[in-house]
């Protein structure tokens, strides 16, 4: 523990100004009725449990409390006073100092972070020996912190914001704290403002984009298969737990040990020479399987470093002349009898052979079931040589189940079930090598189904052909991530307000779909909100719910199967939303090649960065703001919600180029468009200015560079394919005034405009869209695309035009006007 920091004399240390028996949380901070834990003390020197309060979805159980700093008993007491104040701060003592904050108490995460920050500062505080009393700290100390926290890498993104909260707290409550607070004010400090400042960053286009792909993929495509597999294997039946009490298994030693000590034990010989095995040696493998109840024939072995010790106490014993001499068929009926000492008769026992038969039959004969095996290597005269060796243990559990044998014994009766396994493994091929640590959860079990996708390299298949248990609690997580990053993106909606989504959630809201929740943030107590969705959220929620085996909410941990419960558990409300998102990105990156989904770049993604993102491009539409300030929950406070909004949705240098070159990729994907039906000799305009059009097209296709083309391709086509942005800005060059429109398009020449013919001179520079008139500007050609617009207003007005009760003057104007339109669609068409 470091050494306290130096007090300057001629500075009295007070009391503190509040009670040690006073309780730290009250009803205003959340306090549960009928709560079950006690409520903190203020004198509890080390961590305020949040147990009894009301906790978020949002928070794991083990972050809902504030711990101390204990290093130290002056700043102990400090981190105390303060989280005391922040927790409640209308308390008597704070009003009689002449401290006054907002009624609302700060959140208990609010405090714990803060906390945690005092503690950075105490620690560096002692380190650099800064006066105990915080009266003495100028501005100085200040900048010097802070660049120590530069210097130590504390420079991720908005990560020097709460050290300015927990700077303001110190001087705010200074007339509390004992010792006294910053007398300098940090908010006015230039140092703390420019190092503290960082806005909210957005997710990189990059990123953006694949990223909702995959999730997309995920919920769209993959979350059936992945849910029917699970639903598969719960309803496998569960490994049914020993009877009694557990207790750890005996080792091999103390099992031969005891064994041994058996006075009734003999010891299996060889009666004649057999194989290289001379009269009289012990049968190696048949002792082996004595004292391991027939799974293991090579616990004697002589490959085994750790079986020579054994095998020295056993041929003590044999010298001993504690022998019985056997043939290979007497040792075969010994274990025989061993291992079913209580079988009731011999056709009992031939029955259950039977059926152990028929059901291996059964096993290898289904599609996609393949032989666990290890694969080892043996050196011979002709080389080395690969020897696969079926895992039996692990092999029966996949036959049998969890009721039937342990393994595949080597006896007489199994040795035709061990001949059928090695022809499938070996001779079939139908087999998978599995490491020396592979449990039960790892062997992969069929799934009927799986979607098939399209990969990178233009081979088609289904994303996956077996899913282990292991693998599918892998995907089980997988889609959780894909549903929350999707939601989260979409609904722009705080992490807090997205974990306290529970059944039921889908609901409507002015006719628009929408979906409930609680808003926690700057309220007393949790408020139900309504955010509107779109219908891919929706379906999001649907398969969210069918994921989630909580009663009420729909973002909890998962109890997968192959872990403990077999994957019957309901898990936790709540979950780690970055290590969810950081997981789901690793996972879609590890399995791109089989899921033909595109690779995410390595990026730092947070919650808050969806919603900031989406906020960016959704202010890009006209009137985004008023839409952003309801969806973001500003619109709660209406005369700040536009500055707000405005500020929050203001978009980042990376957006920026992405919007610029979406624009850019759409007006070329238009100029392209005419220019290929250009090229093959269509009329692509009418209207007054569809000469004009036609030319300027005709001269960017004599330009373009012929490409040789075996099949008769015209030229012009195939070098529009092949570079379609430097054939826009070809047409660009012909036609530099080309104004696109939603009812024509504007070959702008001033001289020609109707639309600012009324307009003095100098207010003539760029085209009216509100006062053009299409059918009779000279700058007007209307191309296939407008068509529809303009046959459902010649609709409308014939069908105007056949009430008898219209004045004249209305009659003659609607006649007009479909005139014109008229003389539009007969070209069109």
């Amino acid at each position: 523990m470091s050494a306290p920091a130096r007090d300057e004399p001629g500075l009295r240390t007070p009391r503190a100004a509040f009670r040690d028996d006073q309780p730290v949380f009250t009803v205003a901070n959340g306090l549960l009725e009928h709560h079950q834990d006690p409520v903190p003390r203020f004198g509890e020197r080390e961590r305020w449990s949040g147990s009894c309060l009301r906790r978020p979805s949002n928070v794991i159980p083990g972050n809902w409390r504030i711990v101390f700093p204990t290093f130290d008993v002056a700043w102990n007491l400090r981190a105390r006073e303060v989280a005391f104040a922040l927790l409640n701060p209308t308390h008597p003592v704070l009003r009689t100092v002449g401290v006054f904050r907002p009624a609302q108490p700060a959140h208990l995460s609010t405090v714990r972070q803060l906390i945690e920050r005092l503690g950075v500062l105490g620690r560096w505080a002692i380190a650099q020996n800064q006066p105990s009393h915080l009266l003495r700290w100028t501005d100085d100390s200040l900048t010097a912190f802070l660049a120590s926290l530069l210097q130590a890498g504390v420079t991720r993104e908005r990560s020097l914001i709460p050290y300015r909260s927990m700077l303001t707290a110190l001087h705010d409550l200074h007339p509390v704290l004992t010792g006294g607070g910053l007398l300098a004010d940090p908010t006015r400090s230039a140092a703390v403002g420019a190092a503290c400042t960082t806005p909210t960053p957005t997710v990189e286009p990059a990123v953006w984009w694949p990223l909702l792909r995959a999730a997309w993929t995920y919920i769209d495509s993959f979350a059936d298969d992945i849910l029917t597999a699970r639903e598969e294997a719960l309803a496998r039946p569960a490994r049914a737990a020993p009877a009694g009490p557990s207790r750890a298994r005996p080792s091999i030693d103390e099992r031969l040990a005891a064994w041994l000590a058996d006075p009734a034990t003999r010891i299996p010989v060889h009666a004649d020479a057999f194989r290289t095995s001379p009269a009289g040696t012990p049968m190696w493998s048949v002792i082996s399987l004595l004292i391991t109840d027939g799974t293991n024939e090579h616990a004697l072995g002589a490959s085994r470093p750790s079986a020579a010790s054994r095998r020295r106490r056993v041929l003590a014993e044999t010298a001993r002349g504690r022998t019985i001499a056997l043939t290979p068929g007497q040792a075969e009926q010994m274990l025989g009898l061993t291992r079913q000492p209580n079988a009731p008769s011999t056709q009992t026992s031939q029955r259950s052979q039977a059926e152990r038969d028929a059901a291996l039959k059964t096993w290898l004969a289904e599609p996609g079931h393949l032989v666990p095996v290890q694969e080892t290597t043996r050196t011979t005269a002709h080389g080395d040589q690969v020897v696969r060796t079926p895992r039996w243990s692990l092999l029966a559990s996949l036959v049998y189940g969890p009721g039937g044998p342990r393994t595949i014994s080597p006896s007489s009766a199994a040795s035709r079930r061990r001949r059928a396994i090695a022809q499938a493994a070996v001779d079939a091929g139908q087999y998978q090598v599995l490491a020396g640590q592979a449990r039960a959860a790892d062997l992969p079990r069929p799934t009927p189904h799986f979607t098939v996708v399209r990969r990178a390299d233009g081979t088609e298949g289904p994303w996956r052909t077996q899913l282990s248990d292991r693998d599918l609690g892998e995907e089980l997580r997988a889609l959780q991530g894909a549903v929350y990053c999707f939601v989260a993106a979409l609904s722009m909606m705080r992490d807090s307000e997205i974990q306290e989504i529970r059944r039921g959630a889908l609901t409507h809201h002015y006719g628009s779909p929408a979906l409930r929740s609680h808003k926690l943030k700057n309220e007393p107590t949790p408020v139900e909100e309504k955010w509107w969705i779109i219908q891919p959220v929706a379906t999001a929620l649907t398969v969210l719910e069918r994921l989630s085996q909580h009663p009420t909410h729909l973002f909890t941990t998962l109890a997968t199967p192959g872990t403990s419960g077999h994957g019957r558990g309901t898990g936790r409300r709540g979950l780690s939303a970055p290590y969810v998102i950081d997981t789901f990105i690793a996972h879609i990156n590890a399995h791109r090649h089989t899921t033909g989904l595109g690779p995410i770049p390595d990026a730092r993604v947070r919650p808050h960065q969806f919603r900031k993102t989406m906020s960016v491009i959704c202010a890009q539409e006209p009137d985004g703001e008023i839409a952003l300030g309801i969806q973001l929950k500003h619109a709660a406070r209406r005369i700040l919600a536009n500055p707000t909004t405005h500020s929050y949705a203001a978009p980042d240098g990376a957006w920026m180029r992405e919007f610029d070159d979406r624009l850019a990729t759409a007006a070329a994907a238009k100029l392209t468009g005419l220019l290929t039906s250009r090229t093959t000799g269509a009329t692509v305009a009418v209207g007054p200015a569809a000469t004009r059009l036609h030319a300027g097209l005709d001269r960017a296709a004599a330009q373009l560079p012929a490409v040789a083309d075996p099949q008769g391709t015209p030229p012009g086509l195939q070098a529009l394919a092949a570079d379609p942005r430097a054939a826009a800005d070809l047409i660009r060059s012909e036609l530099p005034e080309l104004h696109f429109g939603t009812l024509n398009h504007c070959l702008w020449q001033p001289e020609w405009a109707e639309c600012t013919k009324h307009l003095p001179d100098n207010e003539g520079g760029a085209p009216l869209i509100g006062a053009c008139q299409p059918a009779r500007c000279r700058n007007s050609a209307v191309t296939a695309d407008h068509a529809p617009t303009w046959l459902a207003e010649q609709h409308d007005l014939t069908q105007q035009l056949r009430d008898r009760r219209l004045p004249p003057a209305r009659r003659a104007a609607l006649q007009a006007r479909l005139d014109d339109v008229e003389t539009i669609t007969t070209a069109l068409t």
